[in-house]
């Protein structure tokens, strides 16, 4: 596989069944682009597109490129987004508000709050060893389960949005996609696309 999204796992050296969009000939090599189909024991997927195998070097490299472009899009937007943007370390997580409330559905984000002690300010009005209150959706189910989930202790780079809590009737700070917290690494990375702005 030359990508595969994390559920379907490590499936190298297995066999994988192609529901073809086009007839092929027994023996042909070709890389195919697939959606999921099947998954259980074995794995099924639909084609959606086709390539010769003539250069899996290339193609792989041309897949880096155009992933690394995305990423750093997507990036650039969540940050121009942002309403502060903190390098941190989680001193805290709790419930949200004095009660649990039950949750309102199948899909309730199950917000909580954590508290960051900020040590740099990158944008925003926040101050440095301020510290900062921002919700997260704690529920593991299928609409939040990549959303980020802080943990007391944790160090990173805080992508904190203005979002209307609809569940909590109410409007905060938070996180909730996955690129919304990322390792301190990234924040030379990060700085630059604020640069850029």
């Amino acid at each position: 596989m030359l990508r595969a999204s994390a559920d379907f796992g490590e499936r190298k050296g297995t066999r994988v069944t192609v529901r073809l969009a086009a007839p092929a000939r027994k023996g042909q090599q070709a890389v195919f682009f697939t959606v999921g189909w099947v998954s259980g024991e074995g794995l099924a997927v639909q084609e959606i597109g086709r390539q010769p195998a003539t250069d899996v070097g290339m193609m792989r490299k041309q897949m880096d490129e155009t992933e690394q472009r995305d990423e750093l899009a997507a990036l650039r937007k969540r940050v121009g987004e942002a309403e502060a943007v903190v390098v941190g370390k989680i001193a805290e997580t709790q419930p949200f508000g004095d009660e649990e409330l039950p949750p309102g559905s199948e899909h309730d984000p199950l917000w909580r709050l954590a508290v960051v002690v900020v040590e740099r300010a990158e944008k925003g009005d926040v101050k440095d060893g301020e510290r900062l209150t921002f919700a997260y959706a704690a529920s593991d189910d299928v609409m939040w389960f990549r959303a980020p989930k802080p943990e007391t202790g944790q160090q990173g780079v805080f992508l904190l949005h203005r979002r209307r809590l609809e569940e909590r009737d109410e409007t905060a700070l938070a996180v909730v996609e996955p690129i919304d917290v990322r390792p301190t690494e990234e924040l030379e990375r990060i700085r630059s696309v604020i640069g850029q702005r």
